[in-house]
C-alpha cells in the first residue's frame, strides 16, 4: 500500500484511481463498507483522508475526541483491512477549507484520474460544507467518473458513526465500540521514559503519552492485548494520572506490562487493544499496596 502526504504526489500514479472519501476517524464497519465499494477492477483503490479533522481548523472548541488522533493508527487499520492500494493524507488547510465543491473535484483531476468516489450517505464536501451526495453524483455525470453511495450502516436501528462509537467508549462500554468498530478500541503512542518506579515494584511497564485529543475510556486499569516486536502479548495497563506516584504535572497517561515480555520498547510505537475493565484507578497508601495490587490483577489474567 502506498501511503502519500500531498495532491502533489499523486502525479506519480498513473492509473486511474476509485476514491473513498472521508476523516474516517476509528476507520469502523460503516467507514469499511465506504472503502469497500471503491473496488473496482480496472482502477486503484485510494482512500483520501485528512490529517486532522476539520474543526481543528474551523472551529476548534467544537473539535471532537478522537477514536483515531495518531495518523500511523488510522493508516495501519486502513492497510489492515486489505481495500486500499493507496492512502493520500492530506493536512487540512485554511486554502482547502475555502475550496468550494467544484473547486475540490477540480484540484483532485488536475493531479490524478478519478475513476470515481465513493462515500457515506451523509458526507459533505466543499467550503462550508456546500457539497452533498446529491451534487456530487451531478459532478460525477458531468465529469465522467463514478459515484457509489453507501448507506449508513446501522445497529439495533441506529446509525454506526465516529460520535456513537465516542460516546460508547467515554461509557466504558468497550464491547459496544468494538461491535462498531469492528477490531478492539486501542490507543497508540510511542513508549518514553517514565520513573521507572513499576520496574522497581516488579512489573515493568510501557509508558505511552497519550495524544490530547484521544477520546478516552473511564481511567482504570484494563486487561489488553499488544502486538510488541511480531508477537501478541496479554497484559494489563493503566489509564489515569497515576494518584499514588507523586508527580508536578498530572496529565493522563497509559502504562501497560505485558506478561512474559522481555525487552526494551523505549522509542517503539505500540498499539495497545483494551479487552476488559478490570478496576477504576485510586490512590494507595504504600507502594506495597501498590504492587500487591498489581499482582493480582495480574494473576486474574492467568
Amino acid at each position: 500500500m502506498i501511503l502519500l502526504h500531498s495532491i502533489e504526489e499523486l502525479r506519480e500514479i498513473e492509473q486511474p484511481i476509485f476514491w473513498a472519501m472521508g476523516f474516517f476517524d476509528g476507520v469502523h464497519t460503516g467507514h469499511q463498507r465506504v472503502m469497500h465499494e471503491a473496488r473496482e477492477k480496472r482502477a486503484l483503490c485510494g482512500v483520501l483522508t485528512f490529517a486532522q479533522h476539520p474543526l481543528a481548523l474551523l472551529n476548534p472548541s467544537a473539535q471532537p475526541q478522537l477514536l483515531t488522533p495518531v495518523e500511523r493508527q488510522k493508516v495501519e487499520l486502513i492497510h489492515e483491512l486489505g481495500e486500499a492500494d493507496l492512502v493520500l493524507v492530506l493536512p487540512f488547510t485554511h486554502d482547502l477549507s475555502q475550496l468550494t465543491a467544484q473547486q475540490y473535484l477540480t484540484l483532485l483531476e488536475q493531479h490524478c484520474r478519478v475513476a470515481g468516489i465513493s462515500v457515506g450517505e451523509n458526507w459533505r464536501f466543499g467550503r462550508g460544507g456546500e457539497g452533498d451526495t446529491t451534487l456530487l453524483r451531478e459532478e460525477g455525470e458531468r465529469r465522467g467518473f463514478s459515484v457509489r453511495i453507501a448507506p449508513l450502516l446501522k445497529e439495533h436501528g441506529v446509525a454506526v458513526s465516529s460520535r456513537r462509537i465516542r460516546t460508547a467508549v467515554r461509557a466504558g462500554e468497550l464491547q459496544e465500540a468494538e461491535r462498531m468498530l469492528g477490531h478492539p478500541f486501542s490507543i497508540c503512542g510511542e513508549v518514553e521514559h517514565g520513573q521507572h518506579l513499576a520496574q522497581k515494584l516488579g512489573f515493568p511497564t510501557a509508558n505511552l503519552a497519550i495524544p490530547a485529543q484521544t477520546c478516552l475510556p473511564p481511567m482504570g486499569v484494563y486487561s489488553v492485548t499488544c502486538q510488541a516486536e511480531g508477537n501478541i502479548y496479554h497484559g494489563i495497563a493503566n489509564i489515569g494520572v497515576r494518584p499514588s506516584v507523586t508527580e508536578t504535572l498530572k496529565l493522563p497517561r497509559l502504562e501497560v506490562h505485558l506478561l512474559g515480555y522481555k525487552g526494551d520498547l523505549y522509542g517503539k510505537y505500540l498499539s495497545v487493544q483494551l479487552r476488559s475493565f478490570l478496576r477504576p484507578e485510586h490512590r494507595f497508601h504504600s507502594l506495597e499496596e501498590l504492587r500487591r495490587q498489581i499482582a493480582k490483577d495480574i494473576a486474574g489474567l492467568c
